[in-house]
């Protein structure tokens, strides 16, 4: 067995809390790096929304954020790429996102400090305005979206209760040129849906496919662990795509295993397995 590459999905995949990772994992990923394998986390999250996460880490990983329009080295926070969003678009992409009655709020990058722009909600949300409270010096309110490019952001969210207006939204960005666009359900909140779209070129296999080609790590030797339909282009990318059980079945028709939740040590548990083999 090569050098292995470790691909985690954070929400309902391997997180026990909101922003925690169980110290025995951070145990066993720690002794994968000290192997000389790579770890990477690949979340739809914003890096400031992954900081809590990243905190307690003692080891060299990588993180690829908001469905891997940015990928970076740590500790050092050394950015690898980042894809800014197809310029033009701002306008189609703001009113679209206001038809459906979901505010939208653009991302900027991991060079601008990740910081958010958005108007004053018209339909405001609260898990959105949740997220906003615990980290809100990101948050930057703008009087007008319009006055911004869409080069000066690599991607753009939002959140809604009602999931019909999520899904359509996500259908009717996929059709502009040039985006891609997913709506997924929060894992923490089974009534909390989630719009993000950034360029087309990118998505979570993205980094996957970058990190393996840099390393000359072969697909047998990759290993890919998500919950939700974000993840379905990193399983695609790996040798080994593993999913959580009662994820939607697009992931399991894909998935060469099936492993419990975070609560009962899925992830955990495999990669146990995996250590005690090589």
């Amino acid at each position: 067995m090569g050098q292995k590459l470790i691909s985690l999905d954070l929400d309902g995949t391997i997180l026990i809390e909101q922003h925690r990772i169980e110290e025995r994992l951070i145990s066993l990923l720690r002794r994968f790096t000290d192997k000389g394998d790579i770890i990477l986390f690949n979340t739809g999250r914003t890096y400031a929304y992954s900081k809590f996460v990243f905190k307690p880490l003692d080891f060299p990983f990588y993180g690829s954020f908001s469905n891997g329009v940015a990928l970076a080295g740590f500790p050092g926070k050394d950015i690898i790429y980042e894809v800014s969003m197809p310029e033009g678009l701002i306008k189609e992409i703001y009113e679209l996102f206001l038809k459906h009655k979901i505010d939208p709020v653009f991302q900027g990058g991991l060079h601008n400090n990740d910081k958010t722009f958005n108007e004053t909600f018209r339909f405001p949300n609260r898990e959105l305005l949740e997220i906003f409270s615990v980290d809100g010096d990101r948050r930057i309110q703008v009087e007008s979206l319009l006055e911004f490019d869409s080069k000066d952001f690599v991607s753009v969210f939002g959140c809604s209760d009602n999931s019909e207006n999520a899904v359509q939204l996500a259908g009717e960005l996929n059709n502009i040129k040039g985006l891609y666009s997913v709506a997924f359900v929060h894992s923490y909140n089974e009534n909390s849906y989630w719009i993000t779209a950034g360029s087309q070129s990118i998505n979570k296999g993205v980094p996957v496919k970058k990190l393996a080609e840099k390393n000359n790590i072969k697909r047998e030797d990759i290993y890919v662990f998500g919950n939700d339909l974000n993840d379905i282009p990193m399983l695609a990318a790996a040798g080994h795509p593993v999913t959580i059980e009662n994820s939607p079945k697009e992931l399991i028709e894909i998935s060469e295993s099936i492993v419990s939740g975070p609560d009962n040590h899925g992830v955990l548990n495999y990669l146990e397995q995996i250590s005690c083999r090589a």
